[in-house]
């Protein structure tokens, strides 16, 4: 009797197993794709939050890019114009000066114009 209820039992399990496999291989694929879509996503998220993040820091990069040039572009204009003002006024010193050495010279009264 024992044998009968064992082999009975053994029949049995072989024959539900085939279907416990076939629900347990669904269940294992379902939940690979969901893994794989959750990654997936994952994925695309820091992708796009990264990309995002490099434009506004390329676009910072720019905006403090142009705003360095124009202090530069300001300071060398400033710079520019001290120069021309001191050369000027150097240069009219000097002609005022030889002017009136020339005056001196010549014995000539008038001012230079």
């Amino acid at each position: 009797m024992k044998k009968t209820k064992l082999l009975a039992f053994t029949v049995a399990l072989a024959a539900i197993s085939p279907f416990a496999h076939a629900d347990l291989s669904e269940d294992a694929h379902a939940l690979k794709q969901d893994v794989k879509t959750a990654g997936k996503d994952t994925g695309h998220a820091i992708a796009h939050g990264a990309k995002e993040a490099g434009h506004d820091i390329a676009s910072g990069a720019k905006v403090v890019g142009h705003g360095v040039a124009s202090g530069a572009k300001v300071v060398g204009h400033g710079v520019a114009s001290g120069a021309r003002a001191v050369g000027h006024g150097i240069a009219d010193t000097s002609r005022k000066g030889y002017e009136a050495t020339r005056r001196a010279v010549k014995g000539d009264d008038k001012p230079a114009q």
